[in-house]
């Protein structure tokens, strides 16, 4: 049995392609979302010994993570689980790491924090989600932050029980690279903070959009995944992997 990490763009992929080759799994989130494919949905965390345990009730053999990138804990649990258990890895799309001048990429949030302070910046929008409200709490207490979320009531509860300021959020996930123009010119930050989140995060559209603004763009570095995980790429790649597998 194949248990999926989802919750993503490449979860979706993901749960199709097993959908289209008829292939049983458990298509698992940490939160309740909505979910259409022909797997089993199941959501909540799980810890090393919960993951465990489900792997060998369920008799998972494969496993594919198609979680966040930015899901560290996850990533590191799921290389707990026992040796026999194949884990595969689907890795959004990055581009080569942006070279200008007022591009950096820092690979911890106390390193951000660091540069933030050195380089004086003392406004600041972050596009970084919900979840990094606190890593940066430090520089927000002091200085003029906003924070765009996804309009929904679990990201607002979460920015609020950090203490942020309602009226500095923003809500919305602008598609193009004019649409985050225009909001880089009316807030007018002195830094923009993201994450290394790829194509599917709309990383390149920030990073244009904030060269074109003359704005300097931080970037919290992907974390870097175990060896253990075989990566896949391209949905073809996948679709002859599991082809092969439940022939």
């Amino acid at each position: 049995m194949i248990l999926v990490f989802g919750g993503t763009t490449e979860g979706k992929i993901v749960s199709g392609v097993l959908d289209d080759l008829n292939i049983p799994y458990y298509y698992t989130t940490k939160t309740k979302v909505p979910f259409t494919g022909k797997g089993t949905a199941i959501y909540g965390a799980m810890d090393q010994k919960l993951l465990r345990e489900f792997c060998e009730r369920e008799k998972i053999d494969i496993i594919l993570n198609a979680a966040h990138p930015f899901a560290e804990q996850l990533h590191k649990t799921i290389v707990t689980v026992p040796e026999e258990i194949q884990l595969y890895r689907w890795e959004r799309h990055f581009e080569p790491r942006e070279k200008h001048p007022e591009v950096f990429y820092i690979a911890t949030y106390n390193q951000v924090l660091q540069l933030l302070e050195n380089l004086g910046y003392t406004s600041m929008l972050a596009l970084s989600g919900v979840q990094t409200i606190s890593h940066l709490k430090r520089y927000w207490e002091e200085n003029k932050t906003w924070f765009r979320i996804l309009d929904r009531d679990s990201s607002r509860n979460i920015a609020l029980a950090s203490g942020f300021p309602e009226t500095q959020l923003i809500y919305g996930y602008p598609q193009s690279v004019i649409e985050e123009k225009k909001l880089f010119r009316d807030i007018n930050p002195e830094v923009i903070f993201t994450k290394e989140s790829g194509s599917s995060g709309r990383l390149y559209d920030k990073i244009k959009a904030a060269v074109e603004c003359a704005i300097p763009i931080v970037i919290l570095e992907r974390p870097i995944l175990s060896d253990r995980y075989i990566r896949i790429t391209k949905k073809q790649e996948l679709i002859k992997l599991m082809s092969k597998q439940y022939s």
